[in-house]
Formats: C-alpha cells, sequence, structure tokens
C-alpha cells in the first residue's frame, strides 16, 4: 500500500498557509486519530482512500527550519512512506504571485538531492493543475519549481536533508500574503494531496532537468502539456544561477550530478536541458548523458510548440 504523509505548521505566524489548506482538506475528508503525537499533536489518517494511505501531522515548526528535531522522529515513524509533502507558502523579492509549487529538496553547494519519486512529483503536479481548472482559478498557475531546500536559511549544511529518509517534497501557495490566505486556493491544494497517486500506473519518461531559471515553464510545459509518446515526468531540477553560482561547469562536479540522478526512482531516461544553458555546463551534463547512455534533450524538443515560453527568474 502507497503511503503519503503531508506534514502542516500550524502556527500561523510561521507559516502563512498551512493551517488553512489544512481547514480545506479536514472539509474533504475524515480526519481520525491514530494515538500518537508529535509536538502534542495528534496524528492523523485520513479514512476511506482505496489501496493508499495517507498521514496528517501537524507541527508547532516548519520540518525544514529544524530538522535536528523533526529528521529522527519522521524516520521512526514514517521512515518507509513513499513520500513526506511538506505543505508551506512561497515567497522571495521577484516572486511571481498566484502560483502553487511543486518542488523537490536538494542542495546543489554540497551536491545533496532527497530520493524522489518522478511519479509522484508528475501526479501532483497534474493534480494541483486539474484542480486549479475545476475550481475557477485562472489567474493562478502552477509551476515545477528549482530544486532547493530550505533548511540551509536556518543554517543547516545542505548535507543535513539526507537526515530525512524518505522523499521530500515542498507543496506550496505563493506568493503574496492574499494568495496564501485565498480560500480556493487552499482548497485547490487540499484536493490535489488526495490524488497525489492517481497517476503512479502510467508509463512516464523520466527526466532530470537542468538549467534555466527559478520558475522555468517551459520544465514545467513538458510535463503539464507534452507533446505525443510517453508523457515526461520531471524531479529535480538544477536551475542556471545555481549550476554558475556552484561551479558545475567543472568536471569535478560530475560525482553530484550523478548523485543526483541517483536519488531519482528508477533512473532517468534523457536529460532535458534549457536552450540557453552555456556550452561548459552543457559539456558536464552531456559526460553523464554519455556514461548513462541516454539523450540529451533541449527544452525546446519536449514543450508543446504552440505554449509561450514565459518563465519568470
Amino acid at each position: 500500500m502507497r503511503h503519503a504523509v503531508f506534514i502542516f505548521c500550524v502556527d500561523a505566524q510561521k507559516d502563512p498557509v498551512a493551517a488553512h489548506v489544512l481547514n480545506a482538506l479536514q472539509a474533504e475528508r475524515t480526519l481520525v486519530e491514530t494515538g500518537t503525537k508529535i509536538d502534542g499533536h495528534p496524528v492523523f489518517e485520513i479514512i476511506n482512500l482505496r489501496h493508499t494511505k495517507m498521514s496528517v501531522v501537524t507541527t508547532d515548526e516548519l520540518v525544514s527550519y529544524n530538522y535536528a528535531r523533526y529528521a529522527p522522529i519522521l524516520n521512526e515513524r514514517f521512515g518507509e512512506a513513499d513520500v513526506i509533502g511538506v505543505v508551506n507558502w512561497h515567497e522571495g523579492a521577484n516572486a511571481p504571485n498566484a502560483i502553487f509549487t511543486v518542488q523537490t529538496t536538494g542542495d546543489l553547494a554540497t551536491g545533496t538531492f532527497s530520493p524522489v519519486d518522478p511519479r509522484i512529483t508528475r501526479g501532483l503536479l497534474l493534480a494541483i493543475e486539474d484542480e486549479r481548472i475545476l475550481s475557477g482559478l485562472p489567474g493562478f498557475q502552477t509551476y515545477l519549481e528549482a530544486t532547493h531546500w530550505s533548511g540551509v536559511k536556518a543554517g543547516y549544511s545542505g548535507t543535513r536533508l539526507a537526515d530525512l529518509r524518505p522523499s521530500t517534497i515542498d507543496i506550496e501557495i505563493g506568493s503574496s500574503p492574499a494568495d496564501w490566505t485565498n480560500p480556493l486556493a487552499a482548497q485547490v491544494l487540499a484536493r490535489a494531496l488526495l490524488r497525489t497517486f492517481d497517476r503512479m500506473e502510467e508509463p512516464v519518461q523520466s527526466v532530470l532537468c537542468i538549467g534555466g531559471v527559478h520558475f522555468e515553464l517551459g520544465f514545467t510545459n513538458a510535463v503539464l502539456r507534452p507533446r505525443e509518446g510517453v508523457p515526461i515526468a520531471a524531479s529535480h531540477v538544477l536551475p542556471n544561477h545555481w549550476l554558475v553560482s556552484e561551479g558545475y561547469d567543472r568536471e569535478s562536479r560530475l560525482a553530484d550530478l550523478r548523485a543526483c540522478v541517483h536519488s531519482i526512482l528508477g533512473g532517468i531516461q534523457a536529460i532535458v536541458h534549457h536552450d540557453k544553458l552555456k556550452g561548459p555546463y552543457k559539456g558536464i551534463a552531456r559526460l553523464l548523458a554519455e556514461e548513462l547512455g541516454v539523450p540529451m534533450l533541449s527544452h525546446k524538443k519536449v514543450r508543446v510548440p504552440s505554449v509561450p515560453d514565459e518563465s519568470i527568474g
């Protein structure tokens, strides 16, 4: 039986989104106490689900801001889960508003990447987009966000993200106070969480995405609006700004790209690079593709031609 764990920091001063999504989830499904607690809060299980188990954890702090405390607890209780989804908010100086994001966890500086099942990442992205359309939120956009880990903001080394055994994915609403408290946005996310595993049996082509900006629409559309053929499942996305700042034009970084691929369940069938990726970075990615025996494709080769590339950095 597949098992997803969703974590909500219920302190509104620390997380302006999670409690709203939790309330929307409780309006959709019955949650029953399991008899265990974390931070003094009951751990719940969502009932009346077919062939899946979904646990709901509420915390006093954002998990990624205190891995020293939460990683051992979560490993003990949910170490065999297929995915831990951390529901929270997105913000940033140049961040777009009215967005939903799915973001895998990794740190390019140290070359540390959380394990990830690309079918789950794809399933969440498609479920959010489906629910966004059904709920009538045309002003919002759904994005596959660049891989990173907010724990470094709390002073942790990026290597600490490996302390948590299950795959960990951030699922966010951004990026303004009006977006964080939008009841329809919370409802969209809540309903999408319930559909996490809906597409697990569909055949996919797993890809590693390299280059582009933080919200690279070309990579997102490769999943949401693929060409004909086997659907694309993108998981880790390594954006240009961190490739540059962390020296991924050096051959010594090939080991870290290799580690990234090894963190992807089932490996990859292709590397998709942004068409504007500079030659030295493309060269290292090509070495990896040759080593793995997979093709290296421009992002323009996997997107629908009629969809404009309007990525937001």
